[in-house]
């Protein structure tokens, strides 16, 4: 069952949380030698998060201590920051540690991960559990709509508004479970921002032209959505389109592959319920006048500051998608992302799934579309990556760019999965880990 609860903005700065109900993670030592006072954990979003806590030895001196801390990742293993806190010597000391933001990329619902390590006099050390807090906007009066799969926050926004994008978010996870042949391995988090002021507060480095942004490590989205109507034709394009981000990254997952951008912003456009037959044109167009972006240049990103490149780049990636499930079904593209996460490089995850090389694969896609005289230049010997909107962010997925005219008519009742054409929603995916993320 799904449910529904308001998060009040006059929750205190200051939020008293005992350790019992903060779900401890693992255990390093036995936990007797040390008592822990109740802890204080002092929310400015998106500025800092300030962690106090004290520690009581009953046998002798605590003489240092750290904190470790890391970002709840479901992908990347655990990498932990540990930083020195300065404590007067005793029995019993106070252990506060300030996780200044402000100057990164934290998007909100963020949790953190993070332990104690105190050094007692007698040189032996002592490492708490370790803990998990949740980084929440505290900003806003949130509401929250939610079940196993899906949590739906929005604020200074009406009920209908929420119910509609928590019923978008529910039928694009059925849908994308069907055609990615997987069940969703934690519940995502759709937080939405009224507006591009809203996102930039907590986002380092944003443009103009994104309407949103996936964190697929994480399992959070943020969307700029401005209409209060629960029928904004946005919602049917951006909601399926960041989710297929999180359903891609958790079946093409393998740390050492790096997967054409091309093809996650291709997937996550194809899962979208919007009819966009202007980016089919607009393919054509580029097509006709010589002037397509080969795919193998698409590869590692789509660049950032050029809008009009950016445009045609999505447009195209949508366009190979369609045309790699028009002629291989389903199963074709099913198979080829099987192929990355057994760790195959992408010309043999072509060639096993496919049967042709990904060149192969790009030729024939542009003859589809009568492209006279296209050529496939030699990629760089190293990948060029494009400027990151999110520096800092650690891992994130995409961005999404947002329309460049009004949505067509919907079609809502059409499942995705059977309607091969004319899907588009925008994420531009940058690379921070070894593989690709993806920007919504």
């Amino acid at each position: 069952m799904n449910s529904m609860k308001k998060v009040s903005a006059v929750i205190p700065l200051i939020l008293f949380i005992c350790l019992a109900d903060i779900f401890p993670v693992s255990t390093a030592c036995a936990q007797d030698e040390i008592r822990f006072s109740e802890l204080v954990i002092s929310n400015d979003f998106p500025a800092g998060l300030t962690i106090q806590i004290t520690a009581t030895s009953p046998d002798q001196q605590i003489v240092g201590a750290e904190i470790a801390y890391s970002r709840a990742s479901l992908y990347s293993p655990e990498s932990y920051t540990v930083e020195e806190i300065e404590i007067t010597p005793g029995s019993q000391v106070t252990l506060e540690y300030r996780l200044d933001t402000e100057d990164l990329t934290t998007p909100p619902m963020m949790s953190y991960l993070y332990h104690w390590e105190l050094r007692l006099a007698d040189g032996t050390d002592f490492i708490s559990e370790t803990y998990s807090v949740q980084y929440t906007d505290i900003r806003y009066d949130w509401q929250v709509l939610d079940n196993d799969l899906v949590a739906v926050w929005w604020h200074d926004k009406p009920a209908a508004f929420g119910q509609a994008v928590f019923d978008i978010a529910g039928e694009a996870v059925r849908q994308q479970s069907e055609l990615f042949q997987a069940d969703l391995n934690q519940q995502i988090q759709v937080v939405i921002n009224n507006d591009s002021e809203e996102f930039a507060s907590w986002h380092n480095l944003s443009y103009d032209w994104v309407g949103g942004e996936t964190y697929t490590d994480y399992g959070i989205t943020v969307q700029i959505v401005t209409s209060r109507d629960p029928e904004d034709g946005w919602l049917y394009g951006v909601i399926p389109h960041e989710i297929s981000h999180i359903f891609f990254d958790q079946v093409t997952y393998d740390p050492t592959v790096s997967i054409p951008v091309w093809l996650n912003e291709g997937v996550a456009q194809f899962n979208e319920f919007t009819s966009q037959e202007w980016s089919s044109q607009q393919v054509k167009d580029a097509a006709r006048s010589g002037n397509l972006i080969q795919l193998n240049k698409l590869a590692n990103g789509f660049g950032a500051h050029d809008t009009n490149r950016v445009y045609l780049a999505y447009a195209e990636s949508l366009s190979a998608v369609n045309y790699l499930v028009e002629t291989y079904g389903t199963e074709g593209l099913l198979a080829l992302l099987t192929g990355y996460r057994d760790g195959n490089r992408t010309d043999e995850a072509f060639e096993q799934a496919l049967g042709i090389s990904s060149s192969q694969f790009e030729l024939d896609w542009a003859a589809s579309l009568d492209a006279a005289g296209y050529q496939i230049s030699t990629p760089p010997p190293m990948p060029t990556f494009p400027p990151s909107p999110t520096p800092g962010a650690g891992s994130f997925s995409g961005a999404t760019p947002v329309p460049q005219q009004e949505p067509a008519e919907l079609d809502r009742k059409l499942p995705i999965c059977s309607s091969l054409f004319g899907l588009l929603g925008f994420s531009l995916i940058t690379v921070w880990k070894k593989r690709n993320s993806s920007l919504l």
